[in-house]
C-alpha cells in the first residue's frame, strides 16, 4: 500500500493535470457552441464533476496527515480552488454569450443549463470563502453577476422539453 504521502502528490499531480484539461474542454466547448453543438460543453461538465470528485478524494486523504502536512495540501487546494473558480465563471460567461447570441436553442436546452446555475451558485458562494479573502480578481463578481443575468436570459428564451406524461 502506498504511503499517504505519496498519494496525496499522485492525487494533487492529478488535479493539476485536470485543471489543465478543463482548460482544453473549455476551448472545445466555446467551439462546439459556436455550432450549436453541446457535445463539448457535456464534455466540459464531465471534467467539472471529475474535478469536483478529485478534491473530495484528496481532502479525505488530508485526514490521515500530521498537521503541518495538512495546512500545506489545503493551501495548494485552495490554490487549485481558485484557477477552477476563474475558469468556470470566465467559461460560463463565454459560454452564455455565445448562447445569447442564437435566436433559436434547441428544445431541451433550458434543463441542461439548470445544473450551470446551481454551479454559479456554488461559485459564489465559494468566492466569499475566508480563504479565497483578496487571493481572487475582483473583476470575477462582475463576472458571474453577468454570467448569471445571461444565463437568466437564456432560460427564459429556451424551449423546455416537453412532458408526455399523463394529464391529471
Amino acid at each position: 500500500m502506498k504511503e499517504p504521502k505519496t498519494k496525496v502528490l499522485q492525487l494533487l499531480r492529478a488535479l493539476d493535470k485536470l485543471i489543465i484539461d478543463l482548460s482544453t474542454n473549455i476551448a472545445e466547448a466555446r467551439s462546439g457552441i459556436s455550432h450549436h453543438s453541446l457535445h463539448g460543453y457535456r464534455q466540459y461538465r464531465a471534467k467539472l464533476d471529475e474535478y469536483h470528485s478529485l478534491v473530495a478524494v484528496i481532502e479525505h486523504q488530508l485526514l490521515e496527515m500530521p498537521p503541518g502536512r495538512q495546512e500545506r495540501v489545503r493551501s495548494r487546494l485552495f490554490d487549485r480552488e481558485r484557477e477552477a473558480l476563474a475558469l468556470i465563471i470566465h467559461a460560463a460567461l463565454d459560454f452564455f454569450f455565445a448562447l445569447s447570441a442564437i435566436p433559436n436553442l434547441p428544445i431541451g436546452i433550458r434543463e441542461c443549463f439548470e445544473q450551470e446555475l446551481l454551479s454559479l451558485q456554488r461559485a459564489e458562494a465559494r468566492l466569499s470563502a475566508p480563504e479565497h479573502t483578496g487571493k481572487l480578481s475582483p473583476a470575477l463578481a462582475g463576472d458571474l453577476e453577468t454570467a448569471g443575468l445571461l444565463l437568466a436570459e437564456i432560460m427564459a428564451k429556451a424551449p423546455a422539453l416537453l412532458n408526455f406524461g399523463t394529464a391529471k
